[in-house]
């Protein structure tokens, strides 16, 4: 038996996996993620990027969707929603991409506009939006409940605003 955990306290790792895995070159800046690790591997993760009060973008990599993803997706709903007090999700994903737009229908995510030949080799890019109440796998609400999850990212955002204003005072 596969053994999995949350992963929430290794924001670097997993986005060095997640933008491994989305085939992105530049690192990324001012970010959070989370992930799932499954017997000491990495198997998906979200990379949250471009947080600006309303709205956050979203990164989704997953080897193969498992209960732990959709926990995964729980967890990532409660922590936009919930503890950042955001408004929307946007998610960009290039229109060649069949399975992750499907992926992302199937979380809720609609599309909400097309940026014509605005991919790295040209495709269209289709611009979707999680609103709170579209999201489909389970309720990110409840993770209120779960005191440790919620300590958890209290403190991984704390540390982020603690390492924006070093970067601003240094």
């Amino acid at each position: 038996m596969a053994n999995s955990r949350i992963v929430l306290n290794d924001k670097e790792a997993v986005g060095e996996w997640v933008a491994w895995q989305v085939g992105r070159s530049v690192p990324w800046s001012s970010f959070y993620a989370m992930g799932v690790e499954t017997d000491g591997d990495l198997t998906s993760g979200l990379v949250f990027t471009n947080f600006n009060g309303s709205n956050v973008t979203v990164h989704i990599a997953a080897v193969k969707a498992t209960r732990q993803f959709s926990t995964l997706m729980d967890y990532g709903h409660f922590y936009v929603f919930e503890l950042c007090k955001l408004r929307r999700i946007t998610a960009l994903i290039n229109g060649d991409n069949e399975r992750a737009l499907a992926v992302n229908s199937h979380l809720g995510f609609v599309q909400e506009g097309l940026m014509k030949q605005a991919g790295p080799n040209g495709q269209d890019v289709v611009n979707l939006v999680l609103w709170p109440e579209n999201y489909r796998k389970g309720n990110g609400r409840k993770m209120k409940d779960n005191s440790v999850y919620t300590s958890a990212c209290v403190e991984a955002k704390r540390d982020e605003g603690n390492k924006d204003r070093s970067k601003q005072n240094g």
